[in-house]
């Protein structure tokens, strides 16, 4: 009766310890993602070259569901794009194949040139991505509230609504994958508005 109590007590702190992990963790990169996201957009006194310059620096681009970068300016003489996207990685040690959430933070050459902008391909990055949240099944962003006014942001879009589906690598003694899986899987789900495009 001890061993079977012991057992259970265990899995289950296997459990709440696994839980307030992958919590500590999204919670982290959620507040990242969310900062970058509000910041997108250009200072009024950075139209280096003119108004124009801006134009084809679009503040937040969706490459697809699961690849999107913002630009915004860090100060007078910095424009950053910020990268983020899912790519595989496969353990050396255990051979498995999981997601992992990558952030890429690049610069762009300043004064920028209105004919190129500040795009992937015109940026340099400073890491060429660091993974900031593993064992993600799931990542999806949706572009919301693409502004209709003539004038700067012109079909930008204002908000992006982030899904997120996390795992942890452990499973928990006691309970079988599939449970242990399910348990351990979690969902998160926010709005963020990008307050210098709104």
């Amino acid at each position: 009766g001890s061993y079977a109590g012991y057992s259970l007590l265990a899995s289950q702190q296997q459990l709440l310890s696994a839980q307030t992990t992958i919590d500590r963790n999204a919670l982290r990169v959620i507040d990242l993602i969310q900062s970058d996201i509000r910041m997108a957009g250009y200072n009024d006194y950075r139209y280096y070259q003119s108004p124009s310059a801006i134009i084809p620096s679009q503040a937040i681009v969706i490459s697809n569901s699961t690849d999107f970068s913002v630009v915004y300016d860090q100060d007078i003489n910095n424009r950053v794009l910020v990268h983020y996207f899912i790519t595989p990685y496969t353990s050396s040690t255990s051979g498995l194949t999981r997601n992992r959430l990558m952030r890429d933070l690049r610069y762009c050459p300043v004064p920028i040139n209105p004919s190129v902008g500040c795009t992937l391909s015109s940026s340099s990055s400073t890491s060429n991505g660091q993974p900031i949240l593993d064992w993600v099944q799931y990542f999806s962003v949706i572009g919301l509230s693409p502004k209709t006014t003539v004038g700067s942001y012109q079909c930008q879009f204002q908000s992006l609504q982030v899904e997120l589906c996390v795992n942890v690598p452990d499973k928990i003694q006691g309970m079988n994958k599939s449970l242990s899986d399910y348990l351990t899987l979690k969902k998160f789900k926010f709005l963020t508005s990008a307050k210098n495009v709104s």
